[in-house]
């Protein structure tokens, strides 16, 4: 056989293990979207994702516990603001009667 013959015959022994190995990854992905579907291995995508997310926010919140406080703690006061303007007028009221009947004499 020439070089040639067998330059071919190599060839063709690479092409049939290429196809045979995308064969068995086609048929191995086809049996899995048989089996969960579509929605399925998006669903399981999507929840892989959350999961690394959910993983890379704690790894941060860790690594900064100080931002995390004050963020926590600017938040409570954003959501609290009126009840602690309440309470702070109504702790002012006092002097503020005294102010207003100095201011009048």
């Amino acid at each position: 056989m020439n070089s040639q013959a067998a330059q071919v015959m190599a060839d063709r022994a690479a092409r049939d293990a290429a196809r045979a190995v995308f064969e068995e990854h086609y048929h191995a992905l086809k049996a899995d979207i048989e089996e969960r579907g579509i929605t399925g291995r998006i669903a399981d995508e999507m929840k892989e994702q959350a999961k690394d997310m959910f993983d890379e926010a704690v790894a941060v919140a860790e690594s900064n516990p100080g931002v995390i406080g004050g963020t926590i703690a600017a938040l409570a006061l954003w959501i609290l603001r009126n009840p602690i303007i309440a309470w702070i007028e109504k702790a002012l009221e006092p002097a503020v009667e005294k102010v207003k009947e100095l201011g009048s004499d």
